[in-house]
């Protein structure tokens, strides 16, 4: 039961992360091109190149898995606390 219980909670984890990862690339490019076309008439879309776009992908994982480790425990602190008051 607890086997069950982790793997269920390393799923939550891979899908907060996932979905983070997907939110934080979007909005990173997003960024990214408004800060390329700040001084052009047009807009055009781009995606950087290279070690810019490693560091890009780098740090929005890194946030990513964060935003997953973090709601995790916080899921955890929530039940905990759900688990204390229904003793009282």
């Amino acid at each position: 039961m607890e086997k069950e219980k982790t793997r269920k909670i390393d799923k939550t984890v891979m899908i907060v992360t996932g979905a983070g990862v997907a939110i934080g690339l979007g909005e990173a490019l997003l960024y990214y091109n408004l800060g390329k076309n700040a001084n052009s008439k047009a807009f055009k879309f781009g995606i950087p190149k290279g070690k810019e776009l490693l560091q890009t992908l780098t740090v929005v994982a890194v946030t990513s898995i964060l935003t997953g480790i973090l709601s995790k425990q916080i899921e955890k602190a929530v039940q905990q606390e759900k688990v204390n008051i229904s003793k009282v």
